[in-house]
């Protein structure tokens, strides 16, 4: 079973922005430990919508943090949690279509481990540096 690694480089020390993403690796966790397992399809369902909907209040937080604060790269962060969650959903489709299939797995991972958090240290950090320094929705 694969488990995700949290490290320091994943931190963006604002603390609703650091909490969402450990929600969201933790619902990603348990999503990919339940298609590994086979174990009930309606869990599995259960675990794909979730989680679908735990990025979805994350990025609509970092968006209004975002905006409020005037981020210059807003409109690009916005960009890339588009793309994002387009790839979250097309995945969590296929998941509720067919729970069977372990190859889910191997794409949640991919999409965890490669495509989110890079736009988490690439993007995230960016924008929670720059909220924190004008002081809005400080922890």
């Amino acid at each position: 079973m694969h488990i995700y690694k949290w490290d320091e480089s994943l931190k963006t020390d604002h603390a609703n922005v650091d909490n969402d993403n450990h929600t969201i690796v933790k619902t990603a966790q348990t999503l990919s430990n339940l298609i590994l397992r086979n174990d009930d399809h309606n869990k599995i369902i259960e675990a794909a919508k979730s989680l679908e909907n735990v990025i979805f209040a994350h990025f609509e937080l970092e968006e209004m943090m975002q905006l409020y604060s005037n981020f210059n790269n807003y409109n690009e962060h916005k960009r890339q949690h588009a793309r994002l969650l387009k790839e979250f959903t097309r995945l969590i489709n296929r998941i509720v279509s067919d729970p069977e299939s372990k190859a889910h797995a191997s794409e949640l991972d991919r999409l965890i481990e490669q495509t989110y958090f890079d736009h988490i240290r690439k993007h995230d950090t960016e924008a929670a540096k720059y909220i924190l320094q004008r002081d809005y929705y400080h922890n």
